[in-house]
């Protein structure tokens, strides 16, 4: 029997974007977020003594800033060749042998795969072959799955490999590849990267196919737990595979629905009691938070101010702080509306109800939706690349439809609160 870890997508050193840093916000917690996050992998295979670890891919997310990137890994890789744990590691798309020089020397118990051709490498004394091939270039369309070795008939067989596997919506497509072409190697496990969400169940369980998702979430889009597998392996069989967080930061997106009679007042209430959950539930990890206000209520003209929003936006993050400094508020986003009767607004046969009725048309309309993103794409082209990297996309529908969304409810703010 034999115990090892399988990891990937660390990102070590992601520069962590966007962040709103405020007084009394955890900045430098956040940023050294993915360093702790490796080094309690680090302390969770020296605490299980297991036999080896597996990094499937982005170890690192792109070139190093400086070398202090490089010493600090090492420095950790040491503390597992201490105890005579190896670490067998291939490169993706982020940390592409193009993209990453190693410009520091690991030490002796560190094994890379090759980026020119599959290779296998042998743990004789568990009896163990993994086979894998790391990424010469980021833009990698190849599948290099359809091309690693048959398996070992007197080993346990472990396939690592980076990939965006058949895809996935939320990635960008790299080293494709189908479960078929997976099986058909006949390996026992394969340790897969690139997808930041664990499967959860695995792709598939004989053999086991997954993902073991990134160790520290970096975005809003990261929400939840994030960390590691410890396999336990008994002869040729999969015994267990348990899901390990080893995260310092933990990002949650939160909807707060308001009711139509909810104030300001009401709004610092109930948000105040979902940071405080967050606390709760994270359990010493930094919480950071990103609240959603969404309904339609008596506070939506305030929310809509840009001072009265100001003002609400630093109460909220006065009381993220008072909770001992492990709530950062990320971002307030407002997507609440007036409590009017948006019904009877449209059928009025005034300005109000022209424009409404052309919105609500404009939304159901794919040529003209084309018609307005073609107005739009000069001042598109000239945004900043901080709003593109947020994962905006003009040619998405969908966006332009909440973008007309928001503009009804400023309408009806401006035109038709004033008149009350």
């Amino acid at each position: 029997m034999f115990k090892f870890i399988h990891t990937a997508d660390l990102h070590i050193d992601s520069p962590l974007k966007q962040l709103a840093a405020y007084d009394g916000a955890p900045e430098e917690a956040l940023r050294a977020a993915t360093r702790e996050a490796f080094a309690n992998l680090v302390s969770l295979a020296l605490r299980e003594q297991v036999d080896f670890v597996v990094i499937a891919g982005d170890l690192f997310d792109g070139k190093w800033e400086d070398m202090r990137t490089g010493l600090w890994t090492a420095n950790q890789f040491r503390r597992l060749d201490r105890e005579r744990i190896p670490v067998y590691m291939l490169r993706g798309n982020h940390d592409a042998a193009s993209r990453v020089r190693t410009a520091v020397t690991w030490p002796a118990n560190v094994h890379e795969f090759s980026v020119r051709k599959p290779e296998t490498l042998r743990i004789e004394t568990l009896g163990v072959a993994l086979h894998g091939q790391g990424f010469a270039h980021a833009e990698c369309q190849t599948d290099l799955a359809a091309s690693y070795p048959p398996a070992d008939a007197d080993c346990f067989n472990i396939g690592v490999l980076h990939t965006s596997l058949t895809g996935n919506s939320e990635h960008d497509t790299y080293a494709p590849t189908s479960v078929d072409v997976l099986l058909a190697r006949g390996y026992d496990y394969w340790a897969l990267g690139h997808i930041h969400q664990r499967s959860d169940p695995p792709v598939r369980t004989a053999p086991w196919i997954g993902y073991s998702g990134n160790a520290q979430g970096r975005h809003v889009r990261e929400t939840g737990a994030k960390g590691c597998l410890l396999v336990t392996v008994d002869g040729r069989e999969v015994a267990s595979v348990d899901f390990h967080p080893t995260d310092v930061a933990r990002w949650h997106l939160e909807e707060i629905p308001l009711e139509p009679d909810d104030t300001l007042a009401d709004v610092i209430a109930r948000t105040s009691d979902r940071l405080e959950a967050c606390h709760a539930a994270d359990e010493g990890r930094l919480s950071v938070v990103r609240v959603v206000l969404r309904g339609a209520c008596r506070a939506h003209r305030s929310l809509v101010d840009a001072a009265e929003r100001e003002q609400l936006l630093a109460e909220l993050r006065n009381r993220a702080n008072a909770l001992g400094g492990e709530v950062w508020l990320e971002k307030l986003h407002v997507a609440t509306s007036p409590a009017v009767d948006w019904d009877s607004l449209r059928a009025g046969q005034d300005l109000l109800g022209d424009l409404l009725r052309d919105a609500e048309q404009l939304a159901l309309d794919d040529a003209g939706l084309a018609e307005l993103r073609g107005a739009l794409r000069p001042l598109w082209d000239k945004a900043p690349a901080e709003l593109k990297e947020t994962g905006l996309e003009l040619d998405h529908a969908d966006l332009l439809r909440g973008w007309l969304d928001e503009a009804q409810k400023l309408l009806v703010a401006r035109l038709w609160e004033s008149r009350s």
